[in-house]
C-alpha cells in the first residue's frame, strides 16, 4: 500500500485536513464512508487519496461531463493516470481505455451513473481490481433518483455486486434525512458518517427585498464588486439570456449558461469564465455542480432557491480561495408564491420539495443573523456572525400581532379566495378596481391598516406563509387557508416579530449606470495586476483625469516614473479605448 504523505505531496498538498485524514484511514480498512462537507471542503482529495492508496482503480461517479472533464484534466497535470468513459468517446478511444484498465494502467476512473449501471459495464467491471467507489454529489440520489435520472436510484446495486470494495458517498449540504436516504439507498447500513462545519466564514451574506432588482444588481456590481468575477442565479432559463443582453449592453462582460443551450454553447461559456477573469455568468442551476474556480467573489440570487441545501451550495461557489466573499439574495412576496407554485407542480415526483423550499422561507424569514438561521436548519449551534446585513445593520424589530389578526381576520372573512394584492388594499383603505369587485368598502377591516404601508404588510404575509399560519393553494384557483397555528395568534396567545423591512439600494442615476462599466474594466485591471498598485482613489483619479503619458500618469498618482512605468503599458490603451468608447456613445445620444 503506498504511504499516505506520497499520495499527498504528488496531488499537491502539504497536509491533510482532519476529517480527510479520518475517512480515508476509513477507506483504506475496507469502511464505507458518508462524508457531508461544505463546497470548497476539499472532498475530492478524499477519493483521490484513498482510491490512489488502495490497490485497484478507483472508480468515481460523478453527475456531470464538465465535472469529469475538468477533474481529469487536473490529475493529469499532476502526473495521476486518471481518465473518464463515456459516450463522447471515439471508437478507437475506447478500445485504448478497455486494454489500459485490463492491464492495471489506469489510476482513477469517472463514469455518470448512467454509464455504470450499463450491463455491459457492470460484467467488466466485475473482471478488475477495484480500489474504492466514490458516489461524488450524492445528495442527487435524493433529487434526481426518481423518473429524472432514475439511475441515481439504482447505485444501491454496488453494494451487492461488490461486496468487498469500500463506497464512499460525498456531499456538501445535507441533513439528517438526506443522510438517512442516502445510506439506504447506497445500502450503506454501516457507514462511517463524517459532517464537517457548514460554517463558510469568508463569504458575508446579505439577503434583502426586491425593488427593481436589475438596478438593485447594478449597485451591487458597481459598488461592492466592481471588477470581480462572479454568478448571478435565475430561475428560467428567459430571464437568464435577458439579464446576460441586459449587461453585456451596458458594458459589463456577461455569459449565459442553462440547460437549453448546446453542450458546445455551454462549454464555451464555462471555458470563458473558468479562464477570463471580470466576467460575470448568468446561470440557472444547471450551472454550479462541482464548479471549483478559485477566483469567484459574489454569488447573487434574483430568483429563489429551492432549499437551504441549495442556497448553501450555490453561494458556497464563491471565495473558495479562503478570500472575502458576497452573496446577495433579493426576494419578494410574488417570488414566495412563485416558488411554492412551481415546487406543487414538482411535488408528484419528489413529495419532499415543498417541504424543503418551506425550509428555506424560515430561514430568509426568520429573525436575527443570517449566518446562524441557516446554520441551525444544518443542526449546527453558532453565535451571531457579524457580518451579515442582520449584524451588521441591527434594527429594532416589530410587533405586527395585531396588523396579523387583522389580515388572519380579513382572509377568513373573505373566505381565503381574494388575491393578497386586494386584501392589502382593503386594510389600506384603497378605492380601487379589485377592493370594488368584492365590495370591500362594506368590509369593518376596511382602512383599519393604516399603521403599516404596502411593503410592510407583504413582509406580514410573507412571516406568516413562512412560519406556517397561512398555506397558500394555486393549483385551480388561487386560495389561502389558515393553519392551526393561526388561532393561537387570533387569540393573542402567541406574537408575531419582524425585523424592520430593508430594501437593498438601487443604482438610479443615469450618469452612474453609464460609468459602471468602465469602473469594472478599470477595477478588473486593477485585479489582474495581482498587487495593489493603484488605490480606488488613484484609480479614480486617473480615470477622470484620462493621463496619456508616463510623467502625466506619474504627476497624477504621485508615484514615480519608475513604479508607473511597470503598468502604464496596460493601463493606458484601456484609457484611451474607454475614452473613445464614451465619444461614440455620446455620438449615438
Amino acid at each position: 500500500m503506498i504511504q499516505k504523505n506520497t499520495i499527498l505531496s504528488k496531488l499537491g498538498y502539504l497536509q491533510y485536513r482532519p476529517l480527510q485524514e479520518e475517512a480515508i484511514d476509513a477507506l483504506c480498512l475496507g469502511q464505507d464512508v458518508l462524508l457531508a462537507a461544505p463546497t470548497g471542503g476539499g472532498k475530492s482529495l478524499v477519493y483521490q487519496s484513498a482510491g490512489l492508496i488502495r490497490e485497484g482503480v478507483g472508480i468515481i461517479i460523478s453527475p456531470l461531463i464538465a465535472l469529469m472533464s475538468q477533474q481529469v484534466e487536473e490529475l493529469r497535470e499532476k502526473g495521476i493516470n486518471a481518465h473518464f468513459l463515456n459516450a463522447n468517446l471515439q471508437p478507437s478511444e475506447h478500445d485504448d481505455l478497455v486494454w489500459a484498465l485490463r492491464n492495471n494502467h489506469i489510476d482513477l476512473l469517472f463514469l455518470s451513473p448512467e454509464k455504470l449501471v450499463q450491463p455491459s459495464v457492470m460484467s467488466f467491471l466485475d473482471s478488475m481490481s477495484i480500489s474504492l467507489f466514490a458516489i461524488d454529489e450524492a445528495h442527487c440520489i435524493t433529487q434526481w433518483g426518481g423518473s429524472f435520472r432514475p439511475e441515481y436510484g439504482q447505485l444501491g446495486q454496488l453494494r451487492q455486486r461488490f461486496p468487498d470494495v469500500p463506497i464512499i458517498a460525498l456531499t456538501g449540504t445535507v441533513d439528517e434525512t438526506t443522510i438517512r436516504v442516502i445510506q439506504t439507498s447506497l445500502e450503506m447500513t454501516n457507514s462511517l458518517v463524517l459532517k464537517g462545519s457548514f460554517d463558510r466564514k469568508n463569504i458575508e451574506i446579505q439577503i434583502a427585498q426586491k425593488r427593481k432588482s436589475k438596478l438593485q444588481v447594478l449597485y451591487f456590481l458597481h459598488n461592492e464588486m466592481a471588477g470581480e468575477s462572479g454568478i448571478i442565479y435565475c430561475r428560467s432559463r428567459k430571464k437568464t439570456e435577458q439579464l446576460a443582453n441586459w449587461l453585456n449592453q451596458l458594458g459589463l462582460p456577461s455569459l449565459a449558461y442553462h440547460a437549453a443551450m448546446s453542450d458546445r454553447d455551454r462549454q464555451l461559456s464555462h471555458k470563458r469564465f473558468s479562464t477570463e477573469k471580470g466576467l460575470i455568468m448568468v446561470a440557472t442551476t444547471a450551472y454550479g455542480m462541482g464548479i471549483d474556480i478559485a477566483y469567484i467573489r459574489f454569488v447573487v440570487h434574483v430568483d429563489l432557491p429551492d432549499s437551504p441545501e441549495a442556497y448553501f451550495q450555490e453561494i458556497g461557489r464563491a471565495g473558495r480561495d479562503g478570500k472575502p466573499a458576497k452573496a446577495l439574495l433579493l426576494y419578494g412576496l410574488q417570488d414566495m408564491l412563485n416558488a411554492q407554485q412551481f415546487s406543487a407542480f414538482q411535488d408528484h415526483e419528489d413529495g419532499d420539495k415543498s417541504a424543503r423550499l418551506s425550509a428555506f422561507f424560515k430561514v430568509i424569514e426568520g429573525r436575527g443573523c443570517r449566518r446562524k438561521n441557516l446554520l441551525n436548519h444544518f443542526g449546527e449551534a453558532s453565535d451571531n456572525c457579524g457580518h451579515c446585513d442582520r449584524c451588521l445593520h441591527p434594527s429594532s424589530e416589530q410587533n405586527t400581532t395585531i396588523a396579523s389578526q387583522k389580515l388572519l381576520s380579513l382572509i377568513y372573512h373573505t373566505k381565503g379566495i381574494r388575491p393578497f394584492s386586494v386584501l392589502i388594499q382593503v386594510l389600506l383603505g384603497k378605492r380601487t378596481k379589485g377592493v370594488s369587485a368584492i365590495q370591500g368598502e362594506r368590509l369593518s377591516l376596511f382602512g383599519k391598516g393604516k399603521e403599516l404601508n404596502e411593503a410592510q404588510w407583504k413582509a406580514v404575509i410573507r412571516h406568516l406563509i413562512a412560519f406556517n399560519y397561512i398555506e397558500v393553494h394555486q393549483a385551480q384557483v388561487f386560495c389561502v387557508h389558515l393553519k392551526e397555528k393561526a388561532r393561537s395568534v387570533l387569540k393573542s396567545q402567541a406574537q408575531i416579530l419582524l425585523a424592520q423591512e430593508k430594501y437593498y439600494p438601487t443604482l438610479d442615476s443615469e450618469e452612474s449606470i453609464k460609468e459602471t462599466a468602465t469602473w469594472h474594466k478599470l477595477k478588473s485591471w486593477k485585479l489582474s495586476q495581482g498587487s495593489d498598485t493603484l488605490s480606488d482613489n488613484q484609480l479614480r483619479k486617473v480615470y477622470q483625469h484620462k493621463p496619456n503619458s508616463i510623467a502625466s500618469l506619474s504627476r497624477l498618482t504621485g508615484l514615480s516614473k519608475e513604479s508607473v512605468a511597470a503598468f502604464a503599458a496596460s493601463l493606458l490603451p484601456l484609457l484611451h479605448d474607454i475614452e473613445e468608447r464614451k465619444e461614440q456613445d455620446y455620438a449615438c445620444e
